[in-house]
């Protein structure tokens, strides 16, 4: 008989940085229904809203971390990873929530003794600053009509091959935190290049390459779109191009993309994407010269 003494502890870990939206997110950590359970906050901000919600809302099992000084996305993300006691790994953006039975549904497959699954996720629905649900676009929509699990490498090749994260956000997965091969200092560096904008791709192509993937129909999790998001700055904007680019090399290093077809396909969506991106002019010549360089190799590796 399994008691919840004996149940895999999962670790609902959330680098926070801002209070906007950070209650509703702690909140849904915290009412999740799978009974063994820590919610690790993490505050990488300059002020204490954060740190006075988590205490208002404090639980046994909530642990609150307020860092010394600003670590920045990358290293409050790993700082979460590293402190984790759970064997299971849950991320959550302070802008995002989920639905209560979130945890338990997918650690009901993740937890059973086949050891071939490194990570569950799930429809995703997309929300505005006020709550209100928006219109899927291609990369949200339903994977399938029903629960099913997906070969790790062939989902691993597809999200290459259409350079598109419609797995989701770190709020969307559960993963077996073993089956991340990850930098001590930076869970989002392979192979020495760190991933700021396909961060959450770069962790989902290693733990693809480890196993395979079950997917739950049900919306599980929301995502925010709003204003104050990173996305939006055009620094970022032209990153997410760069590292569409890395990514190919570093996918193949991982074992994706093996079929030389599949692997010309992947690298002809990214050149499609810079070339759009070239054409509509919208960015400073800094920009346009590392773009440029980038469109030269990749029209040298096709033709």
């Amino acid at each position: 008989m399994t008691t919840n003494a004996t149940l895999p502890l999962v670790s609902v870990l959330i680098p926070a940085y801002s209070h906007r939206f950070f209650e509703r997110c702690l909140t849904s950590a915290l009412e999740q229904t799978y009974p063994r359970l820590e919610v690790v906050v993490c505050d990488d901000s300059a002020k204490n809203r954060i740190r006075e919600i988590s205490m208002r809302l404090d639980t046994d099992s909530l642990r609150y971390i307020k860092n010394p000084k600003n670590l920045g996305f990358s290293a409050n993300f790993t700082k979460c990873f590293r402190i984790a006691k759970g064997e299971y790994i849950k991320f959550l953006n302070h802008d995002d929530f989920l639905h209560e039975g979130c945890v338990e549904l997918m650690m009901s497959q993740m937890s059973a003794a086949d050891s071939g699954i490194s990570m569950a996720f799930s429809k995703r629905v997309m929300i505005d600053e006020n709550n209100q649900r928006l219109p899927d676009k291609a990369v949200t929509a339903r994977l399938s009509e029903n629960d099913c699990r997906f070969e790790g490498r062939m989902l691993g090749n597809r999200l290459l091959y259409h350079s598109a994260n419609f797995i989701g956000e770190p709020t969307t997965v559960l993963f077996r935190k073993s089956n991340l091969q990850a930098d001590p200092d930076n869970i989002f560096l392979i192979n020495g290049n760190d991933y700021h904008c396909l961060a959450d791709v770069s962790l989902w192509l290693r733990l693809l390459s480890q196993g395979d993937a079950v997917y739950f129909r049900n919306e599980l999790s929301a995502f925010r779109i709003h204003s104050a998001q990173e996305q939006k700055k055009p620094e970022v904007a032209i990153k997410c191009l760069t590292e569409r680019f890395t990514l190919l090399e570093d996918g193949l290093a991982l074992g994706f993309l093996a079929d030389r077809n599949i692997y010309r396909g992947a690298a002809n969506t990214v050149l499609n994407m810079i070339n759009s991106t070239l054409a509509a002019k919208q960015f400073p010549e800094r920009f346009t010269l590392t773009l440029t360089d980038i469109q030269r190799q990749l029209n040298s590796l096709l033709n």
